[in-house]
């Protein structure tokens, strides 16, 4: 497979949550909250009511758009309050399970009736997008994609919730692997990792000798980031760079996370509905980093508990990675199916320089994935020149954060270009002396 071009090779910080491989089971806390908001801002609708008893798979909200896919619980207890944004559960500590969580009698034999059982298990991408699986797998065969690229690369530091998945579950992710294949039409799939995980694909092999699935194989790349973006494993896998506006998908070719595969083979195998996920708790202020089976709507102070809280207090909190992650300053809010991790940063962790004039070394732009050039969309954005942004294409960037974490400027890079992309969704292509809608005072 071809080597990425550009990217950099980031410290790893994976040895906290790698002392164990083991992936711990968690007892259900007190309480458990499940925001209403989902993907394409689709508001779900309670199908419940305060007082009603759950259990670990019911099915608590959903809405009629077919993009949509519904929400599950994942205890058992009362509704104990439902608002316009959240159902919150009291767990009764009996964890007892939907009756319909079994081994299927037969399996479907259509795509279609796949397709729709992926969707009522509420399946989405656990990569980080939360984009409703049901919708990649119905493009991927309308484009008739030929290729199936499972990611398990995991560059961005602190994250192993693939690595150990992969290391516990191989059976389970080839043979999801598999059934996307079957689905999708796909001629192969490639489970693709970072070669410091050669180990996890001795184990696939091994596993696949004996199942046999002859249209998988496996693949290593090295380690460097954003390996694990769409648009890198398809260049890669494709053996040629992506056109600026092609997506994998019109390259033919679909990614899906490690996670999701093992999310569809539960689905499809055990009419398992996806109500917890792999989550990686780490960083350099939490006791005991681990790798857990986190339910979804577990607040994020509970996950910690379940690491012994924190060494010290930390600088920064994160959802996902250091690169990409979101930071939360609310301790409260729960974990959604596409958070992969919760980060507790230290000081020396977070750019605390000040932001400086531009030197021009050009250093975001040796590593831009993308082929971008970060500084004159700073520029463009700065400037309110809406126009120049578009024309040196500010919607590809992919918001990987190199550009940031390599200026010794300091410029918050990332984020000009996320608010220049967001005042440019809406803004045709104009001559240069266009402007964005400056702000009254």
């Amino acid at each position: 497979m071809k080597k990425m071009k550009a990217g950099l090779v980031l410290p790893d910080h994976k040895y906290g949550s790698l002392s164990s491989t083991k992936i711990q089971n968690l007892s259900s806390p007190r309480f458990i909250k499940f925001p209403l908001r989902q993907h394409f801002d689709l508001v779900l609708n309670p199908l419940v009511q305060e007082g009603d008893f759950v259990l670990i798979g019911t099915k608590i909200a959903a809405h009629e758009d077919l993009n949509s896919v519904p929400l599950h619980s994942s205890t058992s207890g009362r509704v104990s309050k439902i608002t316009l944004d959240f159902i919150l559960i009291e767990a009764d500590e009996a964890d007892k399970f939907e009756p319909s969580i079994r081994i299927p009698a037969e399996l479907p034999t259509e795509p279609k009736q796949f397709i729709e059982l992926i969707r009522q298990a509420g399946i989405v991408d656990l990569g980080g997008s939360g984009f409703p699986t049901h919708l990649r797998l119905m493009e991927a065969q309308r484009k008739e994609i030929h290729t199936l690229i499972i990611n398990g690369c995991e560059s961005e530091p602190f994250l192993t919730s693939n690595h150990v998945l992969m290391l516990n579950h191989p059976v389970e992710i080839l043979k999801g692997t598999e059934l996307l294949r079957m689905i999708t039409g796909a001629e192969r799939a490639i489970i693709v990792t970072e070669r410091n995980k050669t180990e996890v694909i001795e184990i696939l092999n091994t596993k696949n000798y004996n199942l046999k699935l002859n249209a998988i194989e496996t693949a290593l790349l090295p380690v460097r980031f954003p390996q694990g973006s769409e648009r890198a494993l398809a260049a890669s896998t494709l053996g040629r760079e992506l056109k600026r506006s092609e997506t994998a998908l019109d390259a033919r070719v679909l990614v899906e996370d490690v996670a999701t595969a093992f999310a569809v083979y539960e689905a499809i195998y055990l009419n398992k509905p996806l109500y917890e996920r792999v989550v990686t708790i780490a960083g350099p202020c939490v006791i005991e980093p681990k790798n857990v089976w986190a339910r979804i709507g577990t607040r994020a102070n509970d996950l910690f508990r379940s690491a012994k809280g924190f060494l010290r207090e930390p600088s920064r909190v994160l959802f996902g990675g250091p690169m990409m992650g979101e930071a939360i300053s609310d301790l409260e809010r729960p974990v959604t199916k596409e958070v992969q991790a919760l980060l507790a940063l230290s000081p020396d962790l977070i750019p605390n320089g000040q932001e400086e004039a531009c030197t021009k070394c050009a250093k975001c732009v040796d590593v831009c994935p993308e082929s971008l050039i970060p500084e004159t969309l700073m520029k463009a954005v700065k400037k309110g020149n809406a126009a120049l942004a578009l024309e040196y294409d500010i919607n590809s960037c992919t918001e990987c954060g190199l550009c940031s974490y390599v200026c010794p400027s300091n410029i918050p890079l990332v984020q000009l270009i996320q608010s220049g992309k967001t005042k440019t969704k809406s803004h045709p292509f104009q001559p240069a002396y266009a402007v964005f809608p400056q702000s009254q005072s």
